[in-house]
C-alpha cells in the first residue's frame, strides 16, 4: 500500500509560473498525495489562479493565505499542517515530472533511506545546474548543499527540525544538515529523476554576493562544530579554496595563496579552537582574510 505523501507549494508573487507547477503536481503518477499550498502573501495574481485551479485537483487540497511573513516562517507553519508519511516541498517556480514522487518514493524505500534527492535541470537552457559527482557523502554536503529542499523527506526523521528565520541565505542547506546531523537521517541520490528548476534573474544577481553567502555558510557551521569539528575543518578549507578558483582573474595569485596552503590549514585550526567564544561571522572574516589581501594585490 502506498504511504502518503504531504506535497506543499509556497508561492510569493508566481503568477507567471504557478499554475505550471500546480499541474505538475495533478498529474502526478502517485496516488497517495496531500496537497497543501501556501501563499505568501502575493500581490499579483497568484491567489487568483490558485483558487481557479483548485476544483481541478485529484488529491485532498488545502490552501492557505496569509500576510507575508517569510519563507522560514511559511515552511515552519507547513511541518505544524503536514499527516503524510513523507513530505516533499515545491517552489512555485519550479514543476515536476509526471512520476518525480513516484520514482523519489520508490528508491527511498528500496534504499530505506530518509531523504530522497534528484538532480536540478535548467530546463530554459537544457543543462545541469549542479556540476559533478551528486552522490551524496557526508563530506561533500559539508562543503556546500547538493540536496535541493524538493527532496522526498520520511517525517518520522523531522524530529524537533524547523527552518532557521534568522537566516537571510542557505535556509534550506541548514534544515537539510539538521536533518542529517542531529535527526541521523540517511540521504539517497536519486538519478532516475529530475527537478525542473528555474533559474530567475534575481537568482542569478544574488549568486555572486560573496559576503552574505559565507556569513550563513559559517553561521550554519557554526551550530554544528562540537560534533563535526575535523570534519568542518576539512569542509572549511575547501568551500574557501573553491571560492578562490571561482575568480578567474586571479590564477596567479590563487597559486600563490595554495602554495600557502598548510599555512592556511593551520590558521584555520586556531579559529576553530576559539570558536566557542567566538561569532560565527567572526571566524568568516578570519578565514576569507588571505583572500581579501589577494584582491587588494590586483
Amino acid at each position: 500500500m502506498n504511504k502518503k505523501v504531504s506535497v506543499v507549494v509556497t508561492c510569493y508573487n508566481h503568477e507567471a509560473y504557478i499554475e505550471q507547477c500546480l499541474k505538475s503536481i495533478f498529474y502526478q503518477s502517485y496516488p497517495a498525495i496531500e496537497l497543501l499550498i501556501f501563499n505568501d502573501g502575493s500581490t499579483d495574481k497568484s491567489d487568483e489562479i490558485i483558487r481557479g485551479l483548485l476544483k481541478d485537483s485529484p488529491f485532498k487540497t488545502q490552501y492557505f493565505f496569509s500576510k507575508n511573513q517569510g519563507i522560514a516562517n511559511v515552511r515552519n507553519l507547513a511541518l505544524t499542517k503536514i499527516s503524510g508519511e513523507f513530505l516533499l516541498f515545491v517552489d512555485s517556480d519550479n514543476f515536476l515530472d509526471k512520476d518525480y514522487v513516484e520514482i523519489l518514493y520508490r528508491g527511498l524505500n528500496k534504499s530505506n533511506a530518509d531523504i530522497a534527492y534528484a538532480r536540478l535541470w535548467d530546463f530554459v537552457n537544457e543543462t545541469d545546474v549542479l556540476a559533478g559527482d551528486l552522490e551524496y557523502t557526508f563530506e561533500k554536503e559539508l562543503e556546500g548543499n547538493r540536496i535541493d529542499n524538493c527532496s522526498l523527506i520520511r517525517t518520522s526523521k523531522l524530529g524537533q527540525a524547523g527552518f532557521d528565520r534568522e537566516l537571510k541565505k542557505l535556509i534550506d542547506y541548514d534544515f537539510i544538515l539538521n536533518l542529517i546531523i542531529n535527526e541521523k537521517a540517511k540521504p539517497i541520490y536519486i538519478q532516475e529523476t529530475k527537478l525542473n528548476y528555474r533559474v530567475l534573474e534575481n537568482s542569478i544577481s544574488d549568486h555572486g554576493n560573496w559576503d552574505k553567502y559565507y556569513k550563513a555558510y559559517f553561521s550554519i557551521l557554526d551550530k554544528y562544530i562540537q560534533k563535526i569539528p575535523i570534519d568542518v575543518v576539512e569542509a572549511l578549507k575547501k568551500n574557501v579554496e573553491t571560492w578562490v578558483s571561482g575568480y578567474s582573474n586571479l590564477e596567479i595569485e590563487k597559486n600563490k595563496f595554495m602554495l600557502n596552503s598548510q599555512k592556511e590549514i593551520d590558521e584555520l585550526n586556531k579559529a576553530l579552537q576559539s570558536l566557542k567564544s567566538s561569532r560565527s561571522y567572526k571566524l568568516g572574516k578570519l578565514l576569507l582574510l588571505p583572500i581579501r589581501l589577494l584582491r587588494r594585490k590586483k
